[in-house]
């Protein structure tokens, strides 16, 4: 899978879903035991609290924060003086310290973001052999970067979120079609005719969780996460056909029957289905990643998971770029750290 290439994709999607509302080997060898060395927070994203709700900058007299004496993060602003706008925190080498600023400089790993939301967590070394490889790396270079990303985003007192592609999910899908929905409770209740209980209605009933502050430094008292769990209503047979047809043709790209094109309206008659499916799949991120699974493209979930994000939600269309259509059907995870 080109992992780079998805989240090239995604990352520009999330980007606009936003507005609107070296070698794989050298970063091994080099980079991951240093960076792994610890899974403390580092400390400039881990500072007393002021006793209100706004923190600090860890950036506050720099942009740049040196983790240790290998590496150093920077924040890159891209709305000229605006801290709070669409920025990239930047994991880089130190010996770009006194390299010429011309130069493009040698970027390790970055995350997006744009006021308290951080999205496109990316892994920007090339990478080869096998995917424990590539998730090794991936986790290596973005744990740190997150940790300060966070902070930084938090810095307004409003509750950090993400947005996590969901690359492999129209894969999943379709194996899962083959397997008459094995794999997969959604499309076994809809392939048999059954009331799915687990599918989701992101307007209907919410059930909200109330997480406490013990457990984690980074964890701020009483959050709230939505967390949806409704059932889709599915009035006759019909329905469930209209349904599973549109699922279908969204996950393998082939037009349902009387249609030349996967277009709008496939995407309208399968969105409940497709997101309830998008929640599934997410559901199957773990932390640590585990790659014997078969899963393949919810590293950026699992990122987030394991710095206490929560899927709050799936975003159905987030991106309708052609190849992310292509592996996700355009949906997005929406995610709350807690």
């Amino acid at each position: 899978m080109h992992h780079l290439l998805f989240y090239s994709h995604a990352t520009a999607a999330a980007e606009r879903l936003i507005s609107s509302s070296s070698s794989r080997s050298f970063l091994r060898n080099t980079y991951k035991r240093n960076i792994h060395a610890s899974h403390k927070t580092h400390q400039a994203a881990a500072g007393k609290r002021n006793k209100d709700l706004f923190t600090p900058s860890p950036f506050k007299r720099s942009d740049k924060i040196n983790i240790d004496d290998k590496f150093t993060v920077q924040r890159d602003l891209r709305e000229g003086d605006n801290t709070y706008g669409i920025r990239r925190y930047l994991l880089l080498p130190r010996t770009n310290d006194n390299d010429d600023p011309t130069l493009k400089p040698n970027i390790i790993a970055s995350i997006n973001a744009n006021k308290n939301i951080l999205f496109g967590a990316q892994l920007h070394a090339k990478q080869s052999g096998s995917g424990e490889d590539y998730i090794a790396d991936y986790f290596a270079a973005c744990e740190p970067l997150l940790d300060i990303a966070k902070e930084d985003a938090s810095i307004n007192g409003q509750q950090v979120q993400a947005l996590a592609a969901l690359n492999g999910l129209c894969s999943w899908v379709t194996e899962c079609l083959d397997r008459d929905g094995e794999g997969s409770e959604v499309l076994t209740s809809l392939l048999h005719g059954e009331q799915p209980n687990t599918l989701l209605d992101n307007d209907k009933e919410e059930q909200v969780e109330n997480r406490g502050a013990s457990g984690s430094s980074n964890r701020r008292a009483r959050q709230n996460v939505k967390s949806q769990s409704a059932k889709i209503i599915l009035n006759n047979e019909s329905d469930r056909i209209l349904m599973l047809d549109a699922i279908r043709a969204i996950a393998t790209g082939i037009p349902r029957p009387g249609h030349s094109v996967v277009g709008q309206g496939t995407y309208r008659d399968g969105a409940e289905g497709w997101k309830s499916l998008a929640w599934e799949y997410s559901n199957l991120a773990t932390v640590p990643v585990d790659a014997s699974n078969g899963v393949t493209g919810l590293e950026e979930v699992s990122l987030y998971k394991s710095r206490d994000g929560e899927v709050a939600k799936i975003e159905h269309l987030a991106s309708v770029e052609a190849q992310y259509l292509s592996v996700a059907g355009g949906a997005m995870a929406r995610m709350f750290f807690v």
